[in-house]
């Protein structure tokens, strides 16, 4: 066993020897284990702390030869995780939290700094040095859970997706805005389950009709986003939740009107939108949506009965 450490530890420090180049610094506290090369600089003073949600673009490449093995920038999207708690290799937990915002640098990680001995088969061998560039986007403090708020935190957060969704909505982005929207449900949902009476016994009344305005106005804003991108039942199941919450909302029976239209379900559609107008005379859009439905099913039955006449005349003869 002793003989096993000894040759391991020989190993590291011949991988270090392998390590040093021009430019490269080692991290303090990481005994020639982890390098850093600053590439851009970043703004600011502050880092980012253990447990913090970082949001990085990294690119990683093998030492011994420069292939690359793995690159955020391949994909959509930044690569987000809470850094300093494990969830990536040890070289990243130490050497992202001596990063700036917007800096860009380049990571060299000793294997024990990355993914030692078993290495991570097929693009990784073991015992390899790897290089990665690495740029900071954002950090910040990792949102609690909604069990961990109370349920003026829980509207508070439902209340800035809300605004997030809004803003990727105006910019035609609807699979953001609809992300956005599903988020902050996640954060009043309980507060509407039946089987939860105990939900609001602390809140206020404030906070309770608060709470139920922005669950509804979610809801309905992701039948929207869904409706834009022609998901229709994820639509109608939006709506559903809406009108468990407000059984009344007109929103939410023409958007379920809409996408029943869609799916050219018109029964399920006039009814809806039948009820919706029956709430809101005056309202012209379901008015005019209610009409479109109308001509849109008289359409469809006429086109069935003229395929069946066809039907019943090939086999007439």
């Amino acid at each position: 066993f002793f003989f096993g450490v000894l040759q391991w530890r020989m190993s590291l420090e011949e991988q270090a020897k392998q390590m040093v180049e021009d430019g490269f610094v080692e991290v303090p506290g990481t005994d020639g284990g982890l390098l850093k090369k600053i590439i851009k600089e970043g703004t600011g003073e502050d880092i980012p702390q253990k447990g913090m949600m970082v949001s990085v673009h990294y690119t990683g490449t093998l030492h011994s030869d420069g292939s690359k093995f793995d690159s955020s920038r391949d994909r959509p999207g930044y690569f987000d995780f809470q850094v300093g708690v494990g969830q990536v290799i040890k070289g990243w937990d130490v050497g992202i939290c001596t990063m700036k915002l917007g800096e860009l640098c380049m990571l060299r990680c000793r294997s024990d700094y990355a993914y030692g001995p078993g290495g991570s088969p097929p693009t990784i061998p073991p015992n390899a040095i790897l290089n990665f560039e690495v740029e900071l986007f954002d950090f910040h403090e990792k949102e609690k859970e909604p069990w961990e708020l109370s349920t003026a935190e829980k509207v508070a957060t439902a209340e800035k997706y809300k605004a997030k969704g809004n803003a990727a909505f105006k910019e035609g982005n609807w699979a953001a805005a609809r992300t956005s929207y599903a988020k902050g449900a996640t954060f009043v949902a309980d507060l509407f389950k039946k089987d939860d009476e105990t939900a609001l016994e602390e809140a206020t009344e404030a906070d309770k009709a608060q709470a139920k305005d922005v669950a509804l106005a979610l809801h309905q804003n992701s039948a929207q986003a869904n409706l834009k991108l022609a998901e229709y039942n994820g639509a109608i199941c939006d709506c559903n939740s809406a009108l468990d919450i407000d059984g009344s909302s007109v929103k939410a029976l023409f958007r379920r009107g809409q996408a029943y239209s869609k799916r050219s379900e018109f029964a399920e559609a006039k009814a809806d939108l039948s009820k919706a107008l029956e709430l809101d005379p005056e309202n012209k859009e379901v008015a005019a949506e209610l009409k479109r439905c109308n001509a849109a099913a008289k359409k469809a039955a006429e086109q069935e009965k003229a395929m069946y006449s066809k039907m019943a005349g090939m086999f007439g003869k």
